[in-house]
């Protein structure tokens, strides 16, 4: 197990942090790709259409060039939806980091360390919709440095912060494609409360959803 330490944000690590949230978020894009492939809505509709048009044209390369065709679209829309989803955290609360979480005594933003690169992060902030909840947020660990105890080190920092400021229960929200999380957070001890379908036509059709977890601090 390799040595690491955890410490608040600095200045400095601004790119550093920005880099590991990006490369973090995008690399779900595979496994979201392959579960959309998988929901029934989409796998049938795809056979249909593929059978349609082998019937209307008669000919397996054409309709095997017009399904490549359709799933080539499908894979830039997944994509794209990741890419702005990245930009639009950067805009918002990475844009600063200190004036988001280290100005408040109810928030903070920690990194981990190793060897003086920042491999790990993950922040805090009073929930919006308890006063006696505070939320984990940007979790993210460096693929080169995972399996040595970090995420779940940052976890812990996160609870223990909640503790300190006197909150009930630590929450946090996580992809269902995010299967490493989702055992880390219930070998901790968060509890899922709540399961929520994706908005819109793509959420309706691939049953892509978010996982809600909760997890209750104890005085202890």
């Amino acid at each position: 197990m390799g040595s690491f330490s955890i410490r608040k944000y600095r200045k400095k690590d601004y790119a550093a942090v920005c880099h590991l949230f990006a490369e973090g978020t995008m690399e779900h894009f595979p496994a979201a790709c392959l579960y959309v492939l998988k929901a029934p809505r989409v796998y049938v509709t795809l056979l249909l259409l593929f059978a349609s048009m082998l019937l209307g044209t008669k000919s397996y390369i054409l309709s095997f060039t017009c399904l490549a065709a359709i799933l080539a679209g499908g894979w830039w829309v997944i994509n794209s939806k990741y890419h702005h989803y990245v930009i639009q955290i950067q805009r918002e609360d990475l844009q600063d980091i200190e004036k988001t979480y280290m100005v408040r005594s109810n928030s903070c933003f920690w990194v981990a360390e190793s060897d003086g690169k920042v491999v790990g992060m993950v922040a805090a902030q009073p929930s919006e919709e308890s006063e006696d909840e505070m939320v984990l947020k940007r979790l993210c660990v460096g693929r080169d440095h995972r399996r040595k105890g970090i995420a779940k080190a940052l976890c812990l920092k996160v609870i223990g912060f909640a503790k300190e400021c006197g909150y009930k229960a630590v929450c946090l929200e996580t992809d269902i494609i995010q299967y490493s999380a989702q055992k880390l957070y219930q070998r901790i001890g968060f509890e899922k409360y709540h399961l929520e379908v994706h908005q819109g036509l793509f959420g309706k059709c691939t049953t892509f959803s978010s996982l809600y977890y909760k997890y209750t601090v104890t005085n202890s």
